[in-house]
């Protein structure tokens, strides 16, 4: 052992020749062995250490920067920071000489008291080309590009500081049970997040933490060129929280994948609210520039921004299983569906979600909107309700989505979790809605009652509204913006899969007619133009062709799940419709 110290300390002199930095390399080792002996799974960190000690539980170091060069020479590769506020005027950078290194909270201190102030810096955190290394627990706050990033591969020339110089890959990084808060990044935003990853940054896993109160991203996953690499990136179990309150065209989770190679990314069980301005183009989660192969499932999106979802140009994605709720803030669309480049977009689905509303108004609840010459994706067996009016919008408002297979009714929805009751209609055939898994955040960490309230939390009704221009299928009629016309005698609009299960015993049609035309038939037939006859309405005078009122009449049978058909009767011009109701 004499023999491998002294030849040791003559190569450190033959290769650095720098006496300072031997003495350094000396304490180093004297740290290791002293630590070593004191406790043999961890250093330890504390505001109130002193980096001359040795890192134990009773002698910690103070600086980050001081345990994470001890662990460089050392076996141990775990440091816990004990609680208190550590103020950072600098970026703590793990690179590949760090692989392995976990940093956590202690863990006889509580969850997230250890809290890196960045007092306006940049990056709090970066991981650049370190491997295998893992975030837990903290508490980061007061940053302006990213609280916590992971960056490996080539360089993203306007990513400064540090994503845009290249690195080796960062594999199989662990973000976990951390909260990061108060990020003022300043607009647009772009290539920063609270919780960042860029490049080549396989098998990242950023799972229970907190994002909360910040101007621009929450979560963001960017591959940007040639080698770059996502796949295997979950997000997962996350909490996101008045994201993007003044960024433009982002996202509290967005995923970006010009290579459209990367495959497996999974966003699930997550918990979004109040992710930004409409005004601000600004989405719950966005499938960018071709991001492909990715799962959105069992998440929950709430409260304010432009749109719950935008898939743009990527293919093989899947969004099932969530509960979004589009409120009464604007929001024309539940999916946005855009083209980029000349990507076909096939096999997308949108299928087995809860989307809910509080909109009073019948032009907007569930439409669906596209841009460009793109394959349509697979929408359908989604539930819809409004708490406010009953009307929903299950596509084909102005736009050419829609969907093929909608049910509506009562989800049995409550308090600011969401929580479905045993019983809902919605964990029957054909929506077949998995248990949200929940748990977000940290250990002991709380969803609060803050921000935009659930549509949920409104009483509710059991109507059902059929928008008269979202018809299925028609005979004769004409589709004039968010109304038909030109309803004569025996043409008919068709209504798919429409749940008749509550044994509704009214009708009521929002209609338009002048007295010239009153005294026409609007029958309610059950599975084609001529099946049974439900319900059959005489109209009377409105005032004219653009005065609309409700009219009724009482329904007879049709329980369970039918094609609905709306056939009118009697003449030329029975009227202009705006939307059935059944009560």
């Amino acid at each position: 052992m004499r023999k491998i110290t002294i030849s040791l300390i003559v190569f450190c002199f033959l290769s650095f020749a720098k006496a300072g930095l031997i003495r350094k390399i000396l304490a180093d080792q004297s740290i290791v062995k002293s630590s070593l002996s004191v406790d043999s799974l961890a250093f330890y960190v504390s505001p109130n250490g002193h980096d001359s000690d040795n890192g134990s539980l009773n002698h910690p170091f103070k600086t980050l920067e001081r345990a994470r060069d001890t662990m460089r020479l050392s076996p141990i590769k775990t440091a816990y920071l004990r609680s208190g506020e550590y103020a950072r005027s600098q970026t703590l950078i793990l690179d590949s000489n760090d692989n392995g290194q976990k940093w956590q909270n202690y863990p006889g201190d509580p969850v997230n008291s250890a809290i890196l102030n960045g007092n306006g810096i940049q990056d709090v955190i970066d991981i650049l080309g370190g491997s295998d290394i893992t975030i837990e627990g903290l508490l980061v706050k007061n940053y302006t590009s990213r609280g916590i990033g992971v960056h490996g591969g080539k360089g993203w020339g306007n990513a400064a500081p540090y994503f845009n110089q290249t690195y080796s890959a960062a594999k199989n990084n662990i973000i976990r049970n951390n909260i990061v808060e108060a990020g003022i990044v300043p607009a647009p935003g772009w290539d920063r997040a609270g919780i960042n990853t860029q490049g080549t940054v396989p098998n990242t896993q950023i799972i229970n933490n907190v994002v909360r109160n910040t101007t621009g991203y929450g979560i963001g996953i960017w591959s940007l060129q040639a080698g770059d690499d996502i796949s295997g990136t979950e997000v997962k179990n996350n909490a996101l929280l008045n994201t993007c309150s003044t960024v433009n065209d982002g996202a509290a989770i967005y995923t970006n994948d010009r290579t459209a190679t990367s495959t497996n990314v999974l966003i699930e069980n997550n918990f979004i609210r109040d992710y930004g301005q409409f005004a601000n183009f600004v989405r719950a989660v966005y499938l960018d520039d071709r991001a492909s192969n990715t799962i959105v499932r069992g998440n929950i999106i709430a409260g304010t921004g432009r749109q719950p979802i935008l898939l743009h140009g990527g293919n093989n994605n899947q969004v099932t299983g969530n509960i979004i709720d589009i409120g009464n803030s604007g929001k024309m669309s539940v999916l946005n569906y855009a083209i980029s480049g000349t990507s076909a977009m096939t096999g997308n689905k949108f299928i087995g979600n809860i989307i809910i509303s509080s909109y009073a108004i019948d032009s907007a609840g569930g439409a669906y909107l596209k841009t460009g010459t793109v394959t349509f994706p697979e929408i359908k067996y989604n539930y819809y309700y409004n708490y406010s009016t009953g009307i929903v919008n299950t596509g084909g408002l102005f736009y050419e989505l829609k969907d093929s297979f909608p049910l509506q009714g009562d989800p049995k929805l409550s308090g600011w979790r969401y929580e479905l009751s045993s019983t809902s209609p919605v964990f029957n055939n054909p929506t077949n809605f998995p248990p949200i898994v929940r748990h977000w955040g940290p250990p002991g960490y709380m969803i609060p009652a803050a921000g935009t309230a659930p549509s949920s939390l409104l009483p509710g009704s059991n109507h059902i509204y059929l928008h008269a221009e979202s018809y299925a299928s028609m005979n004769g009629v004409v589709k004039n913006g968010i109304y038909i016309g030109s309803c004569d005698n025996n043409d008919w609009v068709r209504f798919e899969n429409i749940d008749l299960s509550s044994d509704y015993n009214s009708f009521t049609a929002r209609l338009a007619v002048p007295a010239t035309h009153a005294g026409q038939k609007v029958q309610v037939r059950l599975d084609s133009p001529t099946g049974a006859l439900i319900g059959e309405l005489t109209t009377t005078d409105t005032g004219g062709f653009n005065n609309y009122v409700e009219q009724s009449t009482p329904l007879n049978g049709g329980v369970g799940i039918h094609n609905i058909y709306i056939v009118f009767s009697g003449g030329a011009g029975v009227g202009n419709f705006d939307y059935f109701k059944f009560h």
